[in-house]
């Protein structure tokens, strides 16, 4: 988009000063705005140019391994193994059809996953991936129950509703732990405050 920030970042100055006068109104005086910025893009452009060796220099390569682990040892949840084979587990563990419990896990991601950054906002990244994390085990359990129960004939009538229960156990805590990324974003703005 072609910020005032922007427009400014790139040496288009006629165009900064419409597009900052356009934003802040007909009537307001922006001069001081405009001179902030452009002092701002000037200490930026005074910063040594950063390349892709620089990620793994000491002063990076922590927030680096720990960025990456997370991103990596989220794949191993489990989530695509559940959501390729939704129908088939929800019609071997005994629903007529697969399509109740697809379309309730469906329906409860969106929302979930509101609630995820609304807690996360509230309680802290730590706490919410730690809950989710413990989430993601008792679900995991859940469903390795209700299919033993399932293979030993013990309680057959309940293996449908725990195998739903669990799995959308497992989606809820997952659509927590999916704030992960919003975690890396925070991690890597502190390691340079002059990024715009």
């Amino acid at each position: 988009p072609e910020s005032p920030r922007w427009l400014a970042k790139v040496g288009r100055q006629k165009e900064f000063e419409i597009a900052l006068q356009r934003l802040r109104g007909r009537d307001a005086d922006v001069s001081l705005e405009a001179a902030e910025i452009k002092d701002f893009i000037e200490t930026i452009d005074k910063l040594p140019k950063a390349g892709i060796q620089d990620l793994f220099s000491r002063s990076y390569i922590g927030p680096v391994i720990i960025g990456a682990g997370l991103m990596v040892f989220q794949q191993f949840a489990g989530i695509n193994g559940i959501l390729f084979y939704a129908s088939e587990t929800f019609v071997s563990a005994g629903f007529d059809s697969g399509n109740l419990g697809t379309i309730l896990m469906a329906c409860i991601q969106l929302p979930l996953t509101t609630l995820g950054a609304l807690l996360m906002d509230r309680s802290g990244r730590k706490p919410l991936l730690l809950v989710s994390t413990s989430g993601l085990i008792v679900g995991t359990l859940m469903s390795a129950v209700s299919f033993y129960l399932k293979v030993h004939g013990i309680l057959p009538e309940q293996v449908p509703i725990i195998t739903l229960t669990s799995i959308l156990v497992h989606q809820k805590s997952l659509c927590f732990a999916q704030q992960v990324t919003r975690c890396l974003s925070e991690l890597f703005s502190t390691l340079n405050p002059f990024v715009i």
